[in-house]
């Protein structure tokens, strides 16, 4: 397997789609997979201009926001069979709509798409754990994930248990984990308070890697938020990771490396191979 970096938009803040080809090699049908992913999105409900502004008289100048986002993803899963909708953190903070609603509102545009999980920015810390639980992860739906992080037991058996090291999810008849990871600075970069420890992304992944292979889960993406930096040192050092899908940082596309498709032996015959 590959461990690859898909490709985001040189553009902060804004919608990306990535569509990836994962075939199945075996005597069945192939199987491909559209990843749609989005991160740093910062409360962006609203379209903005490049510059972060009010969008001028001309759409053309105008990015991102809910209905573009929703517009592009009902088009891509009517079109596609199997689709995964992944974001990579930083939902919190940005405009006057986190301002007033708290997270709330991320968490009802996010169940209206049907993402399929995100995971942990920093900036979800920042009005502490008890602002991240009550406005949002009591209502978000999808399945947020985060391997590295490690509530002391003051908040093992409430926030501890709010959130999942990775899930498998059963796309087209296989099976595809996503694991989570967040920044390992979030303490210094936000307001996550004393009970939470953010480890070492690496062997924190590892671990939770080796559980999926166990599970018989070979295909396996990284959805994180620690940077381009840290993206690139987990797709190197990882074993087993197949995609990387990473947000915090926004590198120009000239930066990433970007795959089209990914091969797969089938379970069967990697045990009959020689």
């Amino acid at each position: 397997m590959l461990p690859a970096r898909p490709e985001r938009s040189a553009l902060p803040r804004l919608f990306l789609s990535l569509l990836l080809a994962f075939s199945v090699s075996s005597s069945s049908a192939a199987w491909d997979l559209v990843l749609l992913h989005t991160n740093d999105v910062h409360a962006r409900v609203e379209e903005t201009s490049k510059h972060s502004g009010k969008c001028g008289g001309s759409s053309s100048g105008c990015f991102a926001g809910v209905a573009r986002r929703a517009t592009e993803v009902k088009r891509i899963r009517s079109s596609e069979s199997n689709v995964l909708l992944l974001d990579a953190g930083d939902q919190f903070q940005g405009t006057v709509w986190f301002n007033y609603y708290k997270g709330a509102e991320a968490a009802h545009f996010m169940n209206k798409l049907q993402y399929d999980a995100m995971v942990f920015g920093n900036h979800e810390f920042d009005n502490g754990v008890e602002g991240l639980m009550k406005p949002f992860m009591e209502n978000i739906k999808c399945p947020v994930l985060s391997a590295n992080i490690k509530p002391d037991k003051t908040l093992a058996s409430t926030f501890g248990t709010s959130y999942l090291p990775y899930k498998i999810l059963n796309v087209g008849g296989e099976k595809v984990g996503v694991v989570g990871y967040t920044s390992q600075e979030t303490s210094a970069l936000s307001k996550p308070g004393p009970h939470l420890k953010f480890e070492d992304e690496v062997p924190a992944l590892q671990l939770q890697v080796d559980k999926l292979q166990t599970l018989g889960v070979n295909k396996i993406i990284a959805l994180g938020h620690s940077g381009f930096t840290m993206d690139q040192e987990i797709a190197k050092k990882v074993r087993g990771v197949d995609v990387v899908i990473g947000g915090h940082t926004t590198p120009s596309s000239t930066q990433v490396t970007s795959i089209s498709s990914i091969t797969f032996r089938s379970q069967l015959e990697a045990q009959t191979s020689d």
